[in-house]
């Protein structure tokens, strides 16, 4: 499914949210808040990478007025496919945000609570999504080129994150939207995580490509060797279970895991508690808890 920039608000509006190509992605034309963020670019260390695709800036070259609008549409369209199930960007959690008709949203939501609108259907309270990045920019037509600078910046208004240029012929400057989007989402996606830590026994890692599939890690402790596997019911939580070895001895366990921000970066922090037992040894049960770093690495 490819975003058309034609939807009607209205029908936008009283679904509330759309989501396109997979639960994790949605377009919240619905859902702006429209207020300013920190300008710290850590706002995007959660689970979550929220994107809005703002205004990009062209001059008055005939024939190419809207090339900003075109442009901005065709990097809004292929982030959304690269960053649903199937597409090269699929483990990175991520939220497209509409931004440019942030007025008309303001409008609706007056509307809706005006009181014209039939009770039953009308929308009491509209969800709210801010986004981390802005992207924005700017095109320069001259001698049938077209120089652009595409920027990334934290929040609306925020510090200047990263900024892309190049250049292509006047009549073929949507055909680089794709490599464009690219360079953004490698810029502003954590990628699939390494993993470190454990307790004071065990020494655990692993690599973690999606936080919302399955997924394990090994952990060594003396003389023997644990494997964990994690069931998400979500992108922050889940079960744990484990089966250890070593020594002469084996046992297993299950609990809980939680992830969240670790403070550093885009950096996670799993925090684990299980319970387990020693095979065929009588009090052997015990309750463990282990902290696990989730460190991006770089696409």
């Amino acid at each position: 499914m490819r975003i058309v920039a034609a939807i009607q608000l209205r029908e936008v509006c009283i679904v509330g949210q759309i989501r396109l190509l997979a639960s994790r992605f949605a377009w919240a034309l619905c859902g702006l808040l429209l207020v300013s963020l920190s300008p710290m670019v850590a706002t995007a260390q959660q689970a979550d990478v929220v994107l809005a695709v703002g205004d990009i800036a062209t001059d008055n070259y005939l024939g190419q007025e809207f090339a900003g609008l075109g442009l901005g549409e065709e990097i809004t369209h292929h982030a959304v496919n690269m960053l649903s199930d199937g597409g090269p960007f699929a483990w990175c959690a991520g939220k497209v945000v509409e931004w440019r008709r942030r007025d008309e949203v303001e409008k609706e939501q007056k509307f809706q609570q005006s009181g014209y609108t039939a009770p039953a259907t009308a929308i009491k309270k509209l969800g709210l999504t801010a986004p981390d990045y802005v992207i924005g920019g700017n095109i320069r037509f001259a001698g049938g080129k077209a120089d652009y600078t595409i920027e990334i910046r934290a929040n609306p208004g925020g510090e200047l994150v990263h900024s892309i240029t190049g250049f292509a012929k006047d009549d073929a400057l949507m055909k680089d939207a794709a490599r464009i989007t690219e360079q953004l989402l490698d810029k502003l996606c954590p990628g699939p995580w390494t993993v470190t830590g454990g307790g004071k026994r065990i020494k655990v890692t692993g690599t973690v490509v999606k936080l919302d599939e399955p997924f394990e890690t090994i952990g060594k402790f003396p003389g023997g060797v644990a494997s964990f596997v994690y069931s998400p019911t979500s992108r922050t939580d889940g079960t744990v279970e484990y089966v250890l070895a070593g020594s002469g001895v084996s046992g297993k366990g299950n609990g809980t895991y939680t992830i969240g921000p670790s403070g550093d970066g885009h950096a996670l922090t799993i925090k684990q508690t299980t319970n387990g037992c020693i095979t065929g040894i009588p009090n052997s049960c015990k309750t463990n808890s282990e902290v696990l770093t989730l460190t991006p690495v770089p696409r």
